[in-house]
């Protein structure tokens, strides 16, 4: 009989370990439950009001209003450049010599051109007087007298010639005293005494231009927007450019030209529209060439309600938020939201106006697409 008590107990002992352990799983789900997860205050933000601005927000860089690149007439040989880098220039001044030499010989054998035409002219203008006298005469053929008309006017066409290559020649002499088109600032120097120029679209044999002369006063930014931006913006906009190269400084801007139609960049597929916007007030601080922020201003309301866009939740065509509730009585940290609705107002790429639904200094729960949402979807 012993052996049997011995295996009664060992069930009980066993059924009572069983139950403890059912029990304390129950305990601590019980604890999990009734101490729910605190929430992450730094997705905890407060409902704030204060001003909210709609911009544009792209890269753009500095250039000069009006700019030109110098180039040469004539081909030749540089004798001298008057100026350098840096150097303000004003209209009409010389600023770079070629050798005159050739182009001085073909002015004077040009004008010897012309003497010779004129004197066989006047010779041709002498024998047809004698043939018209002879004629009237009767000693003279009316053949003779055409032939001495033709080489008159024959004369007079090589006389007129002469002149045009006169003039030819002339303005080839002044073409070696290359002048500035404009006032400015030579802001590039591609050129060197003793170096060769060539005419045409080119100004030396690698292609640079000889000086570049640029109007500082008046400078503007360009940037190139897509198709959903350009659709915002309209001339009169005002922008405002912060530049990298000057830190703590801000420039205020007016666009005054917008694209009527899209281009397509050197080597990119995707097609652009151009704008751009004049600065007010440059101070010489700000050169051609710098890259800059700029931000063109389409709409702005002071004093409304402000949350950040990942607060704003959408359901079924309708926008929420995840209201931050206090901690309920035994609770220490807050850990508990009740999903309100909203009504939306005006919004940028950061915040969104909340015009019904919640009030400020209220606290609502941040929801950042998780990784998911940002991955390709193939």
């Amino acid at each position: 009989m012993k052996p049997r008590i011995a295996s009664s107990r060992k069930r009980w002992i066993w059924a009572v370990f069983g139950l403890a352990v059912v029990l304390g799983v129950v305990f601590i789900a019980g604890r999990s439950r009734a101490t729910p997860a605190p929430l992450d205050p730094a997705l905890v933000v407060t409902v704030q009001r204060r001003a909210l601005e709609v911009e544009v927000l792209e890269t753009g860089r500095i250039q000069p209003r009006e700019k030109v690149d110098l180039k040469s007439k004539i081909a030749g040989q540089v004798s001298t450049v008057l100026v350098k880098e840096g150097n303000a220039v004003t209209k009409g001044q010389v600023l770079i010599v070629l050798d005159p030499i050739d182009y001085q010989r073909e002015l004077a054998k040009a004008d010897a051109d012309v003497a010779q035409a004129s004197a066989a002219l006047d010779f041709a203008r002498l024998q047809h007087g004698r043939a018209k006298r002879g004629v009237e005469q009767s000693i003279v053929s009316r053949t003779d007298l055409d032939l001495a008309a033709h080489e008159l006017r024959a004369k007079g066409v090589s006389v007129q010639a002469a002149e045009v290559a006169r003039t030819v020649a002339r303005d080839h002499l002044g073409y070696t005293k290359i002048v500035s088109p404009m006032d400015g600032t030579v802001i590039a120097r591609g050129i060197e005494p003793g170096e060769a120029v060539v005419p045409g679209v080119q100004s030396t044999f690698d292609g640079k231009a000889l000086l570049t002369i640029a109007d500082l006063s008046s400078l503007l930014v360009k940037v190139n927007l897509n198709q959903i931006d350009v659709a915002k913006v309209a001339v009169g906009r005002n922008a405002t450019l912060t530049l990298d190269a000057l830190p703590g400084h801000t420039y205020r801007a007016l666009v005054t030209k917008v694209a009527p139609a899209s281009v397509k960049l050197p080597g990119k597929d995707q097609e652009v529209f151009p704008v751009e916007a004049s600065l007010e007030t440059p101070d010489g601080l700000v050169k051609p060439g710098m890259t800059s922020d700029v931000r063109i201003h389409l709409d702005a309301k002071q004093g409304v309600l402000v949350v950040p866009l990942e607060a704003v939740v959408k359901d079924a065509g309708k926008s929420y938020v995840l209201k931050v509730l206090p901690p309920a009585k035994g609770e220490k940290v807050e850990s508990r939201t009740e999903k309100v609705e909203i009504t939306e107002g005006l919004r940028n790429d950061r915040e969104v106006e909340i015009l019904t639904g919640i009030g400020e200094g209220m606290r609502v729960l941040l929801r950042p697409a998780s990784a998911s949402e940002n991955e390709t979807k193939l």
